[in-house]
């Protein structure tokens, strides 16, 4: 089907943009319809697909920094067993539990003893499993969106294929 627009103001020589300009509503074309719900598509999983990558980072950084705190607190835990005193948190551990809501402020900045090095170590422990755990989700929903990305290009090589076609046969006519 081609579609012509033929504006009865235009003289002679003069401004012939509109005559081959695309209808003025998508509705009207089913190639272009298709093609605007494929890009829509694309650009919806691309988005969320970004999203993903940006919270899989933060999680998997604060994942590999939780393992260095872990051995930390092995060597902490050793130490506060053997001497049965309390020591407080080194700085950048205090507000890592602080800023992962794994310790109040006022708690990080008191004294530890063995036991609550322990908790605060299985706590990391558990943050850095979930992460993986987490992950696993993540990989099957990345999944789904690369075959919902891979049906909408699928369509959108379609599309494009069609107005190769049609292209073709308008050229072979004239």
């Amino acid at each position: 089907m081609i579609y012509r627009i033929v504006s009865s103001t235009a003289a002679p020589g003069g401004d012939i943009s509109d005559a081959f300009a695309p209808p003025s509503s998508a509705s009207d074309n089913p190639l272009l319809q298709t093609m605007a719900r494929a890009s829509d598509q694309m650009e919806r999983l691309r988005t969320q697909v970004d999203q993903w990558m940006a919270s899989t980072r933060a999680r998997m950084a604060d994942a590999s920094q939780a393992r260095q705190w872990i051995a930390t607190l092995d060597r902490m835990h050793r130490r506060l067993v053997r001497d049965g005193a309390l020591e407080p948190l080194p700085d950048a551990l205090r507000d890592f539990a602080v800023r992962q809501g794994l310790l109040s402020s006022s708690q990080a900045s008191s004294g530890f003893d063995a036991s609550s090095v322990r908790s605060l170590k299985t706590s990391l422990t558990s943050m850095v499993s979930g992460a993986s755990e987490s992950s696993t989700v993540e990989q099957i929903e990345l999944r789904q969106f690369l075959s919902s990305y891979e049906n909408a290009l699928t369509l959108n090589n379609a599309v494009i294929a069609k107005l190769r076609d049609i292209m073709g046969k308008i050229v072979a006519s004239l």
